[in-house]
């Protein structure tokens, strides 16, 4: 069996104190990292994250994952900076590119070359770190004698890329420390990422021990394996609905779903429809890790196997979050680590 590095979590619509009553009961559980969303218009994730890390002690914050469009890399520096005295060098940079509906779609902002986007802002943000007074003049991003007038903790804060095509995973491969994975994960898709990774990592003179490869993992773990398989469909039909607009992308070819199965979650998708009826029981098992703890711990290993190193328990909407953490608190962690 691969290895695993931690165990992390994730919710995202969460008020201010219940997040970081989570995050404490997540220390408390041998959770290693609280992974703190954005996506707009939900809680801004710095003020969050900042609120964990004052309640916390040995958990480390991430964000993730901001894009590099809304926040100039000199602003998100000097967010993470501040987080990083707050949480006395427990902060995890997470990055990712987003969709052009939302950034152009929602806030007007051009969604001008993602992965070159995404390269420029952890050149300027690590430049930074280093106490560097940065004059940059990129694709995208320029500076001039950008220079942090306090010292963070740590010259160099870990960044992780969330990413999912193979562009930006060899991208992720070759700058980032780790790389956040995407909920819809198989084994078949992690596979293929981590190859992707690899190739990044090998490209650029990296060693590869040390890359954390994470996911968002969908999980539902209980004695009644019915009620815990159903309890997952609904996010899954959503998750399908939404990245239908690419029904050949890797994460539905790696397992084996062909476009004519994804499109229909598109259509209803687009006409405000959940097609919780069409999730099958191999998407399940395919997508998520739901059922009874044994099963659970198949799927999960089978991930692992892959190449996972940091499984993290995302939200499912239904779930309580104090379930989620009891569950992989008690049927997954000890198993694993």
């Amino acid at each position: 069996m691969g290895q695993v590095k931690e165990f992390g979590v994730s919710f995202q619509h969460l008020t201010a104190r219940e997040c970081m009553a989570t995050a404490r009961q997540a220390e408390a559980d041998g959770f290693g990292t609280y992974w703190v969303p954005e996506d707009y218009v939900h809680r801004g994730a710095f003020s969050l994250a900042s609120a964990i890390a004052a309640c916390t002690s040995s958990l480390r914050i991430g964000i993730g994952v901001l894009n590099p469009y809304t926040r100039h890399p000199v602003l998100t520096a000097m967010e993470l900076g501040s987080l990083e005295e707050i949480s006395d060098g427990r902060a995890v940079l997470g990055m990712g590119a987003s969709v052009a509906p939302w950034i152009e779609g929602q806030l007007g902002i051009p969604y001008t070359k993602p992965a070159t986007s995404m390269r420029e802002g952890v050149e300027i943000i690590r430049a930074l770190f280093r106490g560097e007074a940065v004059t940059y003049t990129g694709q995208v991003f320029q500076t001039t004698a950008a220079c942090f007038n306090f010292q963070p903790p740590r010259p160099d804060v870990p960044i992780h890329l969330g990413v999912l095509g193979p562009q930006n995973l060899t991208l992720a491969g070759q700058i980032a420390d780790g790389a956040l994975l995407a909920v819809l994960l198989s084994p078949a898709y992690v596979r293929y990422a981590v190859e992707c990774l690899r190739q990044g990592a090998t490209a650029a003179g990296k060693a590869w021990t040390d890359f954390e490869v994470g996911g968002l993992l969908t999980i539902a773990v209980a004695e009644d394996a019915a009620a815990a398989r159903e309890a997952v469909k609904p996010f899954l039909a959503t998750w399908i609905g939404l990245l239908s607009g690419q029904p050949e992308h890797p994460l539905f070819s790696c397992p084996g779903l062909a476009a004519s199965d994804v499109q229909p979650f598109g259509e209803r998708f687009a006409a405000g429809d959940l097609a919780v009826d069409l999730v099958t029981d191999w998407m399940i098992d395919t997508f998520a890790i739901a059922g009874d703890p044994e099963h659970c711990r198949h799927r999960l290993a089978a991930l692992i196997d892959a190449g996972l190193t940091s499984p993290v328990a995302f939200e499912v909407p239904g779930i309580r979050p104090t379930a989620t953490l009891e569950a992989v608190k008690t049927h997954l962690i000890p198993h694993f680590l």
